[in-house]
Formats: C-alpha cells, structure tokens, sequence
C-alpha cells in the first residue's frame, strides 16, 4: 500500500508568488491546480447560471399566476353584480311573464 502512495505525485498547494516553473514537481502542481481551478470555476458558473434561470421562471410563473387570479376575480365579481342587477329588477316589480298572466287572468273574470 505504502508503494502505491509513493509512486503518486506530490500535488501539494503551490506557494503564491513562487516560481511555477522552479522544478519539475512544482510545474506538475502548478499545472493540475490551474486545471482544478478552471474546472471548478466552470461548476460554479453552471451552477449560477441555472440558479438565475429557475429563478428567472419562478418569478414568471408568480406573474401569469397573479394575472389568472385577477381574472377570476373579475368574473365573480361581474357575476355578482349581474345576479344583483336582475335581484334589484326582481324587487323594484319589473312585470314578469307570471305577474302578467295573473293580472290577464283577475281581468278576464270581471
């Protein structure tokens, strides 16, 4: 086990403000923390990215959501305001197609 570990190469943290290219061992390092950086640094941005965009698609959804229950509203209340209207015709003694046919009817027997 003790082989497999030294056979690895030493990718220890290069000193900053050091020569990267002193050494074969610290261009080994320098090279696969650049990788490692670059790598990460394109994790992170996707990760940004489709942050940005779902939240992009929450707050369209909360508008068109917003916009239908305004339009619910609206029907109910126009609905409502039609069932008063006709309520209102109903009790001011608009002449229905009933009342006429009794009054037709006490007439006929005089």
């Amino acid at each position: 086990m003790q082989d497999i570990f030294n056979l690895l190469p030493n990718l220890s943290t290069p000193k900053p403000g050091g020569d990267p290219k002193g050494s074969n061992v610290s261009e080994l390092s320098y090279a696969m923390s650049v990788k490692t950086n670059d790598q990460l640094l394109a994790i992170y941005l996707s990760s940004l990215i489709r942050a940005i965009t779902a939240f992009h698609d929450l707050i369209e959804n909360k508008i068109q959501n917003r916009q239908q229950q305004e339009e619910k509203e609206a029907k109910k209340e126009e609905a409502a305001a039609e069932k008063e209207k006709s309520e209102k015709e109903k009790k001011d003694g608009v002449a229905t197609p009933d009342s006429a046919d009794k009054s037709s009817d006490k007439e006929k027997k005089k």
